[in-house]
């Protein structure tokens, strides 16, 4: 890849992150509102107890007491029908007795009416109690379920607050990585460009092999893999001064060989088990 196809590749890649990080940043901020106005909204939202302001369905209770005093004057009414009966059959000392009879009976009916009123309002009474129990129960139990809505409602927030500062982290991690994704690709295009300037470089310094910039070749050893070495000196000394070692470009795989823009062949010695050194 050219100089300028790795700095238009690089060009892409950065305007691509930016453009991902400012999509992300415009779509954090929409959420951001929404989810600040539900929450808003949930703040605002008043919980309360279902039981609250509710009525005791027996306090007002009332004792009756038409029945006791339809049986008191039936009592009162069947005594009399009886004195009217047996007074002519009875004497005065008989009426008397009767009296007292017919009174004592009128002394232990309203004795029972009393007992049954009695009987009434303890009942009553009772049901009051259990009505107030009850009531003040549901109250409680009530009051339970507003504390806990209003617990719920705080741990939701708390938790909305906790995954939102997360989430935002991670957002902000992952950007950081992608820029430094992109600054790390854009090293390592930079890199290989430098590395290659180098080889170039190098070559130019002394990685030129070509038999025909050679003077004074003489065969000195083969390498591992049978390539020849030679010394040799440079036919113009802007190549260098002295005796070099190294190959011919024409006898090695060509692969490593560069042809440089003067016409001359240079080596890639990186590519062979041969090292170019001065030796003398």
């Amino acid at each position: 890849m050219g100089k300028k196809a790795q700095r238009r590749q690089e060009q892409r890649t950065f305007e691509f992150t930016e453009s991902q990080m400012g999509k992300m940043e415009e779509w954090r901020a929409e959420q951001r509102q929404i989810l600040d106005a539900q929450k808003a909204e949930f703040k605002q939202f008043e919980f309360t107890n279902p039981f609250e302001g509710m009525e005791n369905v027996y306090e007002d209770l009332t004792v009756s007491q038409e029945a006791a005093r339809f049986q008191m004057e039936q009592g009162r009414q069947q005594r009399a029908n009886v004195m009217a009966g047996l007074s002519g059959a009875a004497g005065a000392s008989g009426i008397a007795g009767l009296a007292q009879a017919m009174a004592q009976q009128g002394v232990m009916q309203a004795r029972q009416v009393g007992a049954d009123i009695d009987q009434q309002e303890r009942q009553n009474m009772a049901m009051r109690a259990q009505g107030a129990q009850q009531v003040d129960q549901m109250f409680r139990a009530g009051e339970a379920q507003k504390q806990a809505a209003e617990f719920g409602r705080e741990s939701t927030l708390l938790a909305s607050e906790l995954g939102e500062m997360a989430g935002a982290r991670a957002g902000e991690q992952a950007a950081i990585a992608n820029q430094m994704g992109a600054y790390g690709m854009s090293a390592q295009m930079f890199g290989a460009r430098v590395g290659a300037a180098g080889q170039i470089i190098g070559g130019l310094a002394s990685g030129f092999s070509d038999r025909r910039l050679k003077k004074n070749i003489v065969l000195v050893g083969k390498s591992p893999n049978g390539l020849s070495i030679y010394n040799f000196e440079y036919i113009d000394t802007k190549f260098g001064e002295g005796i070099y070692q190294g190959v011919m470009s024409d006898e090695i795989p060509q692969e490593a060989v560069i042809k440089h823009s003067s016409g001359f062949d240079m080596v890639n010695y990186s590519m062979l088990d041969v090292e170019f050194k001065k030796v003398k």
